[in-house]
C-alpha cells in the first residue's frame, strides 16, 4: 500500500508571521494526492492544531499502518521551517524559541517514524524556509544535512524548496515551489510521470531565480513514478488555477518587493551598540548560573572575565575554524614566524639588514597560533573553575569565547579536570580540551541567554557524572 502524511501551518502565534498561501498548498497537494488513486491513506493536517495535537495524529496514523506493507511513503510540509544545530525543525502554529523541541517536528523525529514503517521509497517534499541562516553558514549546509539523511532509507526523493541561504516565496494564493510541483504534473505530457520529470521541471522554472533555489536529494532508480494521471486528476488540474510565480518577486504584484526583503532581512542585523549590550546580559547571567547545591559543599566556583585570548589552551583549534570559515565573524586565526633554526632566527633578528628590510634575510614559515578579534569587546570569554574544598577530589576548568559579527554570535567552550604536579601546581589536562561549537542568532536573545544557560550547566553535570562514576552513586 502507499500512504502519504501532509502539514501545512498557515497561521502561527505570532501572526506576523502567518503563510496564508500554505493553506493553499495543503489543499492542492492533497487533492492531487487522492484524485490520483494511488495512496492508500492519507493524513492531512493543516487546520494550525498545537504541536501536542499534531504529534499525537502523527502517532496514531503510524501506529495504525505499522504491520502493513508500505511500498511508498509521501510526506509534505508546507510551512516556516528553521535549521538549527544541525537539525532541521517543521515549524507548528504554538511554536516558542524557548520550547523548540516542544513546539516543532524534528526531521530526525520523522525519520524514526517512517523507519517504523519500512517503505520500499521514502518521498519528502519540503517546502519552508531554512530561516536557520545564522546557525549554519556553509551555504550547503542543508543539502549535506539531507544528503547524509538519505542513508536512513533505502530508496528516497527529497525534494527541498531553497538553501539554508535564502528565503522560500509564497503569494496569497500558494507557495511558488508547491505551485511549480502542481505545474509540472499539469503540464506533463503523457500519462506517467517520474519523480524525476518533477525535479526536472521544476529545476528548469527556478532556474533564472536567483532568490529561490530548490536542491533535490536522491537515491533511487529515477524510474519510480509519481503517480498515472487519471482522467480525474487532469480534470482537476485543468481547473485549478495554477501560474507559477517563481521567476521573482517584483513580477507578481501581491509578491513581497525587494524594499520590503531587505527591511524584512535587516530584522536580523544588530547594531554595535545591541551586541554590547547582549554582552553585558550574558555577563549578568553567566553570574545567576549557579551549581547544584551538593557541589557547594565540595567545590568553590569562580567566575572571571578573559581579557587575553593568547592566554587559552588549545585555542589553535578555533583558529582553524576561522581559517576554514572566513569573513563570516569579526575575527581573524593568528600566525606566528617559525624559523629553520634558533641560529637562522637569531641571525634574522641581530642582522642590520633585517632591521633595514634586507631582501637575503632567512624566510620564516607562517604557522597557526591561534585567534583574535577585530573589534573591541568588553570582554572576550569567561572562565569557571570550580576548586576542590577536599585533596582527594579533582578541580575543573570550564572555559568559554566567542565569536561574533552582526547576524550571529557563535560560542565554543570546554570542560576539563586539572591534573596535580605537586602540592602547589596543576595543569589541564590536555587530552579533555576539546572544543564544543553552537551558534545563536544574535537578534534572538532569548535563545542566547538560555544557550549559554545550558552551556554553563555543563559543568556541574561533568562533576556529578565524575562524583558518581568514582562514588557508586546514582
Amino acid at each position: 500500500m502507499n500512504i502519504a502524511v501532509i502539514i501545512g501551518v498557515s497561521e502561527y502565534k505570532d501572526k506576523r508571521n502567518n503563510l496564508p498561501g500554505c493553506l493553499n498548498d495543503t489543499s492542492a497537494i492533497n487533492n492531487t494526492l487522492s484524485k490520483s488513486e494511488k495512496f492508500d491513506s492519507i493524513l492531512l493536517l493543516n487546520t494550525n492544531q498545537d504541536s501536542a495535537k499534531v504529534k499525537e495524529e502523527l502517532t496514531n496514523f503510524f501506529a495504525t499502518n505499522k504491520g502493513q506493507k508500505i511500498d511508498e511513503l509521501f510526506f509534505y510540509y508546507t510551512g516556516h521551517g528553521e535549521f538549527y544545530n544541525s537539525e532541521f525543525y517543521y515549524i507548528l502554529s504554538d511554536y516558542d524559541s524557548s520550547k523548540r523541541k516542544q513546539t516543532t517536528l524534528q526531521n530526525s523525529e520523522i525519520d524514526t517514524l517512517i523507519k517504523t514503517l519500512n517503505p520500499s521509497l521514502v518521498v519528502k517534499v519540503i517546502d519552508a524556509c531554512q530561516s536557520g541562516t545564522s546557525y549554519i553558514k556553509e551555504s550547503d549546509a542543508i543539502s549535506k544535512y539531507f544528503d547524509s539523511s538519505k542513508m536512513t532509507f533505502n530508496k528516497c526523493y527529497f525534494l527541498n524548496s531553497s538553501l539554508n541561504t535564502q528565503s522560500s516565496f509564497q503569494d496569497d494564493e500558494m507557495s511558488y515551489f508547491t505551485k511549480s510541483f502542481i505545474e509540472a504534473i499539469k503540464q506533463h505530457k503523457t500519462d506517467d510521470i517520474r519523480y524525476k520529470d518533477i525535479i526536472d521541471f521544476i529545476s528548469d522554472e527556478f532556474e533564472s531565480n536567483g532568490e529561490q533555489t530548490p536542491f533535490f536529494v536522491i537515491q533511487a532508480e529515477l524510474t519510480e513514478k509519481f503517480c498515472t494521471i487519471t482522467k480525474l486528476l487532469r480534470e482537476y488540474l485543468k481547473n485549478i488555477s495554477v501560474k507559477v510565480s517563481s521567476t521573482s518577486s517584483k513580477d507578481n504584484p501581491r509578491s513581497l518587493t525587494v524594499a520590503d526583503l531587505v527591511k524584512l532581512e535587516a530584522k536580523e542585523y544588530s547594531s554595535k551598540e545591541e551586541a554590547i549590550t547582549l554582552l553585558e546580559q550574558i555577563k549578568v547571567t553567566a553570574t545567576e548560573v549557579k551549581p547544584e547545591s551538593s557541589l557547594s559543599e565540595l567545590y568553590e566556583f569562580k567566575l572571571s572575565n578573559i581579557e587575553d585570548l593568547q592566554n587559552i589552551p588549545s585555542r589553535i583549534a578555533i583558529g582553524k575554524w576561522l581559517k576554514d570559515n572566513p569573513d563570516i565573524f569579526f575575527a581573524k586565526p593568528t600566525y606566528k614566524a617559525v624559523y629553520e633554526s634558533t641560529s637562522a632566527m637569531l641571525s634574522a633578528l641581530t642582522r642590520p639588514s633585517y632591521l633595514l628590510g634586507g631582501k637575503n634575510d632567512p624566510e620564516p614559515k607562517y604557522e597557526l597560533d591561534g585567534f583574535e578579534l577585530k573589534i573591541e569587546v568588553p570582554f572576550k570569554g569567561l572562565t569557571i573553575v570550580a576548586n576542590a574544598k577536599y585533596p582527594n577530589l579533582n578541580s575543573y576548568n570550564q572555559t568559554l569565547v566567542f565569536l561574533i559579527s552582526k547576524k550571529a554570535i557563535r560560542f565554543f567552550y570546554f570542560v576539563a579536570s586539572y591534573i596535580e604536579e605537586s602540592w602547589d601546581n596543576r595543569k589541564l589536562n590536555s587530552k579533555e580540551i576539546e572544543w564544543k561549537s553552537v551558534e545563536f542568532k544574535i537578534t534572538d536573545k532569548e535563545a542566547v541567554l538560555e544557550g549559554l544557560t545550558s552551556i554553563l550547566n555543563e559543568l556541574s553535570s561533568r562533576i556529578s557524572k565524575d562524583l558518581g562514576d568514582r562514588f557508586k552513586t546514582k
